[in-house]
């Protein structure tokens, strides 16, 4: 296992995007809607913990359903930080396993947001140590394409009128 104050590899992007921080908080944190907007995430489920499905909240689990040409596979999600319309935050693998970091920071910028999504990959998954640097690089490469995917997704859903 690695540090955890020190990734692998690391990439963020930022957008700016002409709507509130609270529409844009809004997106971040509805999950189960970033199918809508990710190269690689088609959707997902709360899971739920003594019966009570996930909301958001510190601990809360998601399962995201994701697709890659004709491979599918669901990952778990922890989210580790919810700072209401400035910061969310989330682990593939849970905490445990803390593969993926993920963060999405939220700066008001005039009558807009500047939205920053993070990614840091944090520990290699079974795969990848399988596959090896190619699997790796795959990896970093994907991370990159989904932010900006992500990143434009969600500025187009938060620039649409409700």
């Amino acid at each position: 296992m690695s540090d955890d104050n020190a990734p692998l590899f690391s990439h963020s992007e930022s957008i700016r995007i002409a709507a509130p921080p609270q529409r844009v908080w809004d997106l971040v944190t509805a999950m189960e809607r970033y199918g809508e907007w990710s190269s690689e995430n088609t959707g997902g489920y709360w899971r739920k913990i003594d019966g009570v499905a996930g909301t958001g909240e510190v601990g809360d689990q998601f399962v995201g359903v994701n697709r890659r040409g004709d491979q599918e596979w669901k990952g778990l999600v922890e989210i580790v930080e919810r700072d209401e319309c400035r910061a969310f935050a989330f682990v593939t693998g849970g905490v445990a396993l803390n593969f993926v970091f993920w963060r999405y920071q939220l700066e008001p910028d005039g009558d807009g947001t500047l939205l920053t999504e993070q990614w840091a990959l944090r520990n290699l998954s079974p795969i990848m140590i399988e596959n090896g640097e190619a699997e790796v690089a795959q990896r970093v490469a994907n991370a990159k394409e989904s932010i900006a995917a992500t990143l434009a997704g969600l500025k187009r859903a938060a620039e649409t009128p409700a």
